[in-house]
């Protein structure tokens, strides 16, 4: 505990209520004011109002100024208006300036009721997060404490507002820099949420593999053994990327890689996006479309029925449509969505592909016919109903009609849609024309935004 926070003892009573899993802070009778409070009280309606400037050099530096001041009153006006900027990165430095402030047992028990406050109400937002990162960061004892057991009540929170706070401290952890983030990411692992939700354990693996050390690698390595669909294969490419070898999909071999190379592994001085590795993993995949690996368990097919497919676009695209449904594996489970100016989909729930539903969606597939427009963005918001791990969009024009019709929009408004489910989104774009156009630029940004791979079939 800091010398600060030892003087200011006298003054707090810390009150832990574990029925309920609250805290209470309790003052007990006023103490004088510290020479460093008087300063800031002295400086507080400066900093306060330079906050709030529209320039953003100038809230910035109010930040700054921050810094100088550990203690409560401070980190009040970095989380209730630092972290509540619209400006991220006036957001970012508000939460580097808290994490130093991360061992004061005062300002982290703060920080423990305002994340507990948040999941009650069922309003989580960027100050939860970067509060709770700020716990998950300390070696204080009792905010450690305090971390683990704000972290399990996420968990078991029934509303949305836990997953997208463990999901987005996972991003947190996996993007920081702090010390001690692989031993918060492997906490993650152990929460009973992880195995419930496939966006939290893609976004704690993701996590991972942006932790250069080697700890993580052995905990990824190990982790292949029970991982499955879109998360494996996020896994494999991330190995292979990192060793330079295409060494297969079995657990065992990369298992023993690891151990003959783990003692003297070191990691490239430049770190590769995950990417990179994809068309190793895709030339060890069975089953593909377009050259996209069918590596998921859980996928939907989205096909364009839009006039401008008509003639040999619309053959070629159910041509090859019906030929991956039928060589998917008997254990994925699939469906498909067909899109024009409506959106109508083949089974309203992914169904087991099994024969008689392979043959059952490639009938649908077959008897499609075209009609008007092109609404792109209704198709993909119906996909993200789904429960699925992956989409494979095809279009061949840019979006015509529907709730939005901007590639801009479109792109924003699914890429924060699918946040909270972390699907990997595919896009094939079909005679899309010279490239850096807008068609060609909507689909390249939409399957960067959202984990997936682009591919451009030119005619």
């Amino acid at each position: 505990m800091s010398t600060l926070a030892r003087n200011r003892s006298a003054r707090w009573t810390v009150v832990a209520i574990l029925l309920t899993g609250a805290l209470a802070v309790v003052p007990s009778a006023p103490a004088a004011e510290s020479e460093l409070e008087r300063e800031f009280r002295s400086v507080q309606r400066g900093i306060q109002t330079q906050l709030k400037n529209k320039n953003r050099e100038q809230r910035l530096a109010a930040v700054k100024k921050l810094e100088a001041f550990p203690i409560l009153e401070s980190a009040k006006l970095l989380l209730l208006t630092g972290m509540a900027s619209g400006d991220e990165e006036v957001r970012r430095a508000s939460y580097e300036t808290l994490l130093k402030f991360k061992e004061d047992q005062e300002i982290g028990l703060y920080l423990a009721l305002a994340v507990d406050k948040d999941l009650k109400r069922g309003a989580v937002d960027e100050g939860t997060c970067g509060a709770l990162g700020v716990l998950l960061a300390s070696k204080n004892p009792n905010l450690e404490r305090k971390a683990d057991q704000l972290l399990v009540t996420a968990a078991s929170t029934p509303n949305t507002s836990g997953l997208l706070l463990l999901v987005s401290v996972a991003d947190e952890l996996g993007s920081g820099t702090t010390e001690n983030r692989l031993s918060a990411l492997l906490k993650l692992r152990r929460l009973p949420g992880f195995e419930r939700h496939f966006a939290f354990r893609r976004a704690v693996t993701q996590g991972l593999m942006r932790v250069r050390q080697v700890e993580a690698v052995s905990a990824i390595v190990q982790s292949l053994a029970t991982a499955e669909g879109e998360i494996r294969a996020d896994i494999l490419r991330y190995l292979t990327l990192i060793s330079g070898q295409q060494i297969g999909p079995e657990p065992g071999l990369w298992a023993d890689w690891w151990k003959t190379n783990q003692a003297n592994f070191k990691f490239a001085e430049q770190a590769q996006p995950l990417a990179a590795g994809r068309a190793k993993v895709a030339a060890q995949s069975v089953n593909s479309y377009y050259g996209l690996p069918l590596l998921a368990s859980r996928m939907l097919f989205i096909m364009d029925t839009s006039g401008s497919m008509r003639g040999a676009r619309s053959d070629a695209a159910k041509r090859e449509l019906i030929r991956a449904i039928a060589e998917l594996p008997d254990s994925t489970y699939f469906s498909v969505l067909v899109f024009n100016s409506r959106v109508a989909v083949w089974q309203p729930q992914l169904v087991e592909a099994t024969s008689e539903n392979k043959d059952a969606a490639c009938r649908f597939v077959a008897d499609q016919t075209l009609a008007a427009n092109t609404s792109s963005y209704d198709a993909l918001e119906a996909a993200l109903t789904f429960d699925a791990e992956a989409i494979y969009f095809l279009t061949d024009g840019a979006p015509y009609g529907g709730k939005i019709s901007q590639p801009e929009q479109i792109v924003t408004a699914i890429t924060g849609l699918n946040r909270l489910r972390r699907m990997t989104i595919n896009s094939i774009g079909i005679g899309v024309g010279k490239g850096g156009n807008r068609f060609d630029t909507f689909l390249k940004s939409l399957a960067a935004n959202n984990y997936g791979e682009y591919i451009r079939v030119d005619e």
